[in-house]
């Protein structure tokens, strides 16, 4: 199970903490991602998001994942559906670089550089870290 805040820290930056519960069997040794993408949908008051990215292992095996989410902004329910009135109905895509990943303990890290677009557009809206 993940729990995931994000707050955004300026114009063009993200923190975001995921906490993980339960039990990880997975593999361990994730190097580098590659292919990263993000597509948001504005839906109402919380944006639905589809994503991919393929996961490098350090042997070389690849794994590829993908994932879908509900996102639902913290604060009034007026302020959060008109926060979505200006986002675009064909939705929004995003294409990231993806830092190696810093393993410590319990814990991993990593940054990443993104390019925010509107679907179907060429020209990017903003850009996210």
């Amino acid at each position: 199970m993940l729990d995931v805040r994000v707050k955004a820290v300026s114009a063009s930056e993200w923190a975001t903490d995921i906490y993980v519960t339960g039990a990880y069997d997975g593999p361990n040794d994730i190097a580098a991602n590659k292919d990263y993408r993000i597509e948001w949908q504005a839906d109402g008051g919380r944006l639905l998001e589809k994503g991919s990215v393929t996961l490098v292992r350090s042997s070389g095996e690849t794994i590829d994942q993908t994932w879908s989410s509900i996102i639902t902004p913290e604060g009034r329910p007026d302020r959060v559906a008109a926060m979505f009135k200006k986002f675009p109905k064909a939705g929004e895509r995003v294409t990231a670089s993806i830092a190696p990943f810093q393993l410590k303990q319990n814990g991993m890290s990593y940054s990443w550089d993104g390019v925010v677009t509107r679907a179907g557009a060429e020209k990017p809206n903003k850009r996210g870290a």
